[in-house]
């Protein structure tokens, strides 16, 4: 298989304005001992949770989503991440969400257990090939426009047959104070499936430092420009108070978008998405239903 970093880019890509300097400032606060701890802890939780993974598959769907879930709040919690959950995501759904960390994946997985479409870069490396199997991840090769309309298709077929898939129509990620336009591809396969289309808002939080109280929108679990899997983690690891509050707004019929098309379903998702979260754009109006 050709790594996809070595395949050349085309004119629809996603291309995100963020990099490096987005996170830089994010206080690394965690004391060495902590940082250990949790760096083990990680360890312990990847490693039983593949194995806790692989015993309950035979067991079937029901089974295999609950261990999913306690998985993917275990690994957040080993990172010293609080999951703030917030409103259900029904059975065989399209979640769609804003993107800004890998950990974005564990999130979602932490209330809804979900097949999940990810760049296929992610899977080149082999450790993170496993981890993203083990929570159903369906690879996408941005970079080939042919492979998009088989992807969208399979996903329909999983949500005819009563999966939940999720994915980040953005396309590539943001430090979570920038956002990118939801790209309308894959609404067409709820359309198509007649499912519900489920928009979560994702935001990552500190707590403030000193005797204030509440917390501050972070950027401390980006994953963009130059940052990598250990260079993201790691700056997890060393802050504290982090939390990540996952927002499921609202559920929408995709049946009844079939006229407007899969293009409005999207600024609809879209709109429902970031008009819950804090970002530098102006503020996102809701379009009226069609």
């Amino acid at each position: 298989m050709i790594p996809v970093g070595t395949l050349r880019k085309h004119g629809w890509q996603q291309q995100s304005e963020c990099d490096g300097g987005c996170s830089a400032a994010e206080p690394q606060v965690a004391a060495r001992w902590l940082r250990i701890v949790r760096w083990a802890a990680f360890g312990i939780v990847v490693l039983t949770g593949l194995l806790a993974l692989g015993l309950t598959y035979p067991f079937g769907g029901p089974t295999r989503r609950t261990m999913i879930r306690g998985c993917a709040r275990a690994m957040l919690w080993s990172l010293g991440v609080r999951v703030e959950p917030v409103g259900n995501v029904p059975l065989r759904s399209l979640v769609v969400a804003n993107h800004q960390s890998l950990l974005d994946i564990v999130a979602i997985a932490s209330i809804a257990p979900a097949a999940f479409v990810a760049k296929a870069d992610i899977f080149d490396a082999r450790p993170i090939a496993v981890l993203m199997r083990a929570f159903g991840a369906i690879p996408l090769r941005r970079e080939r426009l042919t492979e998009l309309p088989g992807t969208v298709e399979h996903v329909a077929e999983l949500l005819r047959d009563g999966s939940t898939v999720a994915l980040f129509p953005e396309g590539t990620t943001y430090c979570g104070f920038h956002r990118g336009e939801f790209r309308p591809a894959f609404f067409q396969a709820a359309i198509d499936a007649s499912a519900d289309v489920v928009p979560v808002s994702l935001r990552y939080s500190m707590r403030l430092p000193g005797p204030a109280r509440g917390a501050r929108q972070s950027a401390v679990a980006a994953y963009v420009g130059s940052d990598t899997e250990v260079t993201t983690l790691a700056r997890v690891i060393g802050a504290r108070g982090v939390a990540v509050r996952v927002h499921a707004t609202e559920v929408i019929a995709a049946g009844d978008w079939a006229i407007a098309g899969r293009g409005a379903l999207a600024a609809r998702a879209e709109a429902s998405v970031f008009a819950d979260a804090e970002f530098s754009e102006p503020e996102v109006r809701l379009p009226l239903a069609a």
